[in-house]
């Protein structure tokens, strides 16, 4: 009984350590970009990433070019846009 114990003891710390290991080598949000959100005139959401300018919802795509160009399901999978217009317009003072 105690042999069973220790091995499952064992199997338990050996996943774990392996969980925190690939967690190390492939955080989910390292690589995702970072920016600041801003609303502009008449509601228009828009992102500074790297020095340029990206509109976030449609009142800014007049003005800038559209943030699916570096941020959208095929470079960050799971990407929701739809969270940052929402922040974004909480930043509008209307």
């Amino acid at each position: 009984m105690r042999v069973l114990l220790n091995t499952v003891a064992l199997f338990a710390i050996g996943l774990l350590i392996a969980a925190i290991a690939m967690l190390a080598v492939r955080w989910p949000f390292a690589d995702m970009a970072s920016g600041e959100l801003r609303c502009d005139d008449g509601g228009a959401v828009v992102v500074r990433i790297a020095g340029k300018d990206y509109a976030v919802n449609g009142m800014a795509s007049s003005r800038y070019p559209p943030i699916q160009q570096i941020w959208n399901e095929e470079t960050y999978p799971g990407t929701d846009i739809d969270r940052l217009i929402v922040r974004g317009l909480t930043l509008c003072y209307w």
